[in-house]
């Protein structure tokens, strides 16, 4: 016995030493005796172990685990034979039956894979690699079968047996990818489809969706958890409608909704191969009949071969590595693939003939129809053979998921031995020509004409690494890598490229990808066929999504407006007039409540208008909010008069007119998007209704009433927040006060501050019982109270100082604040200010409570540089613009918002950040300078 050892350890030293990687297959050798396997003496067995050993460390790894494989192995009838479908379906069954537990079916299904990895890897040296991979795929349904058939068993046990209302009830397993076209390798992942019969129906207290799911996750864990034996396939279920987002299964009618809605050309081209694998063939087959129609279109347009074409140059340039990837390199696998499954998608809607879902037949039939020569066909079948024996032996060697050459001249003179080639030069030398004949023959089918960039395509495609994805996402210029990456994940099954293409193009690609995410979980099948249908539709929302959160979340929240938007974006500066008759028309009819819904509508609409215009660059800032202060004092007015009309009817007309004051970035004309409306109600004179009510009492009814009319949050939205602290005796003070109180309170009370902020008051409504008045008698008192009461020059420069100190310290914060900080937009009003108050009763265009206009005013008079108009316009631009980025008014620039802000200015970060601190130095010099 002793002897018999001796010659059979030499005389397979001996053929490890003269093949590939001798030394690794030694030590191979050597854990292999520790663990007991029984040496042979025969020939053949000696042959069958040398050949194991040097092929890598997968296969001497599964006679490690179980070394009485080996022997097995040795008789078994299959080895030089390719080995029956159905034969494999009856071990594993077999293998299965005795299953107590699913924990027992686990082990049993990797138990019979690991056998059957161990038999085909033997059978890879010495076959066919197209045959073993055609048994791997009957090996894969096989244990697909089985784990249906037990987990269906098992869960109809614990709820019944399922049953359909409008059918029979079914199950199917399709087989996608590699698995489809009976073409697996030994590190696939094998990509399925879980599709049910219909949603109609129970099984026992579940409802047929809850039951199908739950036997999709059982039969995803049967293969692919990770036990104590491994696991027997990865299952890859991102092919499936919305892919990782979408349901586990769909039921057939599901499926077609999704296809007919959302079905791109990379999933016709997936839909290629697929076939039934497991569970209910009719389910299967009626899935295939039901997209027969999307994969194989009669008529194809030639954006369907662009679309194709695109998603080559997305391989190609995902594949700039230094060592050749035969899967997805140039010349490789997917060029070959992609050859056959072209032509298959342009003709097969009219000639049946041609259809195939393994490649060298369907090239096969091609060239039979005459759509490649035989030249051709030869050439690329050749190549294909060799790239999949390459990619097998690859992945030999450490049971890996790799495609690519080894970087390495060791691992590359390893590979080129397992291969049987001399060395690795000669092996190269045919790489590189068969390579290059795939590629000159992949070349005719040209490059996209247009369409988008291959990071879009890849950043859309199910089946892309999460490592490319979140590089590529980094590259475009997104900032939370991780929430992005779950975001694209939920939505790309809805997402047309065209869309994300813009988004990366937009200020905050972060933003526009998870409003979008926000969509694709709401809107209905049929605002996304008007998107597909609409691109440029689709492109002005991708840009605005990426633009404005507050605009997005309008639309979101708003649906009704989606109709207006096919319209285009309006006009950007309609006429006052025909604008004004537009919002009567609108409420002519209306009740009191449903003139607030009504308002609210056209406020939602015009705001939408307004951004849009405003992001497209029609409107400048001024125009922007000059729209903007129209809208509120519209609003203001319309809620006016039907509040005095209902106040009128109960409790009779008042003697005396009411003047409303608008004060702050309302009565400044410089109003913002989200701004509040700050009030101050003003009425002629005590007296009585003729109902006998106080004015007071009345004007107060009333007061109250608007501010509940304006604010209140209706199923439509908010108009507006209203701030009324800025009456006489700010919030101590009544709601309504007359004409003669606020004159007195101003000239005897008010502080200096309330005289500041007196300037920026105007009367914005004026009502004559429940009648719009256009004009108010206080117009001229107002301007008196704010311009003619001498005030001194040093008192006001301290107040001016003090005021502004405070709202620096107290309101900007840490953060940059365009208006508050030092240089910010506030300094311009106090500069406005400064003058107004001082020449203002001299000079009437000083008059104004528009702090623009003041300033224009002190650059006319060659008081102030015409450059700090230029650093106004600046400031005023990038609050209007960081307001429509967010979705709440506040004008502090976080760090967050520094990049989109910059790109919504068009702008880099570091410009803009350059720019703001110069000009608001600037400001701030000039401040002082003026404030002396």
């Amino acid at each position: 016995m002793r002897l018999r050892y001796a010659v059979s350890m030499s005389t397979l030293s001996e053929r490890l030493a003269a093949g590939p990687d001798a030394e690794a297959a030694g030590l191979r050798l050597e854990r292999l005796r520790d663990a007991g396997l029984a040496i042979p003496v025969d020939g053949s067995a000696v042959s069958l172990l040398a050949g194991i050993l040097a092929s890598g460390s997968f296969l001497p790894q599964l006679l490690l685990t179980d070394p009485s494989r080996f022997t097995r192995l040795c008789s078994d009838p299959w080895l030089t034979r390719e080995k029956p479908r159905n034969l494999f379906a009856r071990e594993v069954a077999d293998a299965c039956s005795h299953a107590r537990s699913f924990a027992d079916l686990q082990g049993a299904l990797r138990r019979c894979a690991q056998y059957e990895m161990l038999r085909l890897g033997v059978r890879e040296m010495s076959s066919e690699t197209l045959d073993v991979a055609r048994e791997l795929s009957g090996l894969a349904d096989a244990c697909l079968e089985a784990a249906v058939s037990y987990c269906a068993a098992e869960l109809s046990a614990g709820y019944g047996e399922p049953v359909c209302s409008d059918s029979a009830a079914g199950y199917s397993v399709l087989a996608m990818g590699k698995l489809g076209g009976d073409e697996l390798n030994f590190s696939s992942d094998i990509d399925v489809l879980y599709i049910y019969a219909s949603d109609d129906g129970h099984a026992g207290s579940l409802g047929l969706h809850e039951y199908y799911a739950r036997l999709s996750k059982a039969v995803t864990r049967a293969l692919a958890e990770s036990t104590g034996d491994g696991m027997v396939f990865r299952v890859d279920l991102r092919l499936r409608p919305e892919g990782q987002s979408g349901a586990i299964c769909n039921s057939l009618r599901a499926a077609e909704s999704y296809y007919e809605a959302f079905g791109r050309t990379w999933e016709r081209q997936a839909l290629l191969r697929a076939r039934h694998a497991a569970g209910d063939a009719w389910v299967g087959e009626a899935f295939l009949k039901l997209v027969e129609p999307f994969v194989y279109p009669r008529a194809v347009g030639p954006q369907t071969l662009n679309d194709v074409r695109a998603l080559r140059r997305m391989f190609v340039a995902a594949n700039s590595h230094a060592s050749w990837d035969v899967k997805l390199g140039t010349g490789g696998i997917r060029d070959v693939e992609l050859v056959a499954q072209v032509l298959q998608l342009l003709y097969g809607g009219k000639r049946p003939d041609l259809r195939d879902r393994t490649t060298l037949p369907s090239l096969g039939k091609l060239a039979l129809a005459g759509l490649i020569s035989d030249h051709e066909n030869r050439t690329l079948a050749e190549a294909y053979k060799l790239w999949r024996r390459i990619e097998h032996r690859i992945q030999l060697e450490d049971a890996q998921q790799v495609h690519r050459l080894p970087e390495t001249a060791e691992g590359m003179a390893t590979l080129a031995g397992r291969l049987g080639y001399a060395g690795p030069d000669e092996f190269m030398a045919v790489v590189e020509e068969k390579r290059a004949a795939v590629c000159a023959i992949a070349d005719t089918l040209g490059e996209p004409a247009s369409g988008p960039p291959a990071m879009v395509l890849r950043l859309l495609a199910a089946a892309t690494a999460k490592e490319i994805v979140e590089s590529d996402l980094r590259a475009a210029g997104f900032r939370d890598i991780e929430q992005s990456s779950y975001r694209l994940e939920l939505a790309r099954g809805r997402m047309p490229a065209e869309w994300l293409e813009e988004a990366i193009a937009s200020p905050d690609p972060d933003h526009a990808l998870a409003r979008f995410s926000d969509l694709a979980l709401r809107a209905s099948l049929g605002l996304f066929a008007l998107l597909r249908d609409d691109r440029q539709l689709l492109r002005i929302l991708a840009g605005l999504f990426g633009t404005s959160e507050r605009l997005s979340r309008h639309l979101i929240t708003h649906p009704e407006l989606w109709q207006r938007l096919t319209l285009g974006l309006g006009e950007p500066a309609p006429e006052e007039s025909a604008w004004n008759a537009q919002l009567a028309e609108r409420l002519r009819g209306c009740d009191y409540e449903a003139a607030l819904r009504e308002l609210r509508r056209f406020q939602a609409e015009e705001i939408l208008r307004i951004g849009l215009c405003d992001v497209a660059g029609d409107l400048d800032h001024e125009a922007v909010s000059a729209q903007l202060g129209r809208l509120a004092e519209a609003c203001l007015r319309e809620c006016a008069v039907r509040v005095a009309r209902d106040l009128v009817a109960r409790y009779g007309r008042p003697s005396c007119e009411l003047s409303i004051l608008v004060l702050g970035s309302c009565g400044a004309r410089e109003m913002r998007y989200g701004s509040d409306l700050e009030l101050v109600f003003l009425y002629e004179r005590e007296g009585t209704t003729r109902a006998d009510v106080e004015h007071q009492e009345w004007f107060g009814r009333f007061a109250q009433r608007l501010l509940s009319a304006l604010g209140a949050l209706l199923e439509e939205g908010r108009l507006y927040t209203v701030d009324t602290r800025l009456r006489p005796s700010g919030s101590q003070g009544t709601l309504v006060t007359s004409y003669r109180a606020f004159e007195e309170y101003h000239r005897e009370q008010a502080a200096p501050w309330e005289r500041v902020a007196l300037l920026r008051g105007r009367v914005a409504c004026v009502l004559d019982g429940d009648q719009l008045s256009p004009n108010s008698i206080f117009a001229e008192p107002l301007q008196r109270t704010a311009y003619e009461r001498p005030v001194s020059a040093d008192l006001l420069h301290d107040e001016l100082e003090r005021m502004r100190s405070l709202i620096e310290r107290e309101r900007a914060g840490k953060h940059l604040h365009l208006r508050f900080s030092s240089g910010g937009l506030t300094d311009f009003d106090f500069m406005a200010a400064w003058a107004q108050l001082r020449q203002g009763a001299e000079d009437p265009a000083l008059r104004t409570t528009s702090p623009l206009r003041a300033i224009r005013r002190l650059v006319e008079r060659n008081d102030m540089d015409a450059r700090l108009l230029d650093h106004y316009h600046f400031l005023a631009r990038a609050c209007l613009r960081l307001r429509l980025l967010r979705d709440h008014a506040d004008d502090r620039l976080f760090g967050n918002d520094e990049q989109p802000l910059a790109r919504s200015l068009e702008m880099e970060r570091p410009q803009l950040l350059a720019q703001l601190a110069s000009r608001m130095a600037d400001v701030r010099q000039e401040l002082t300078r003026q404030l002396g």
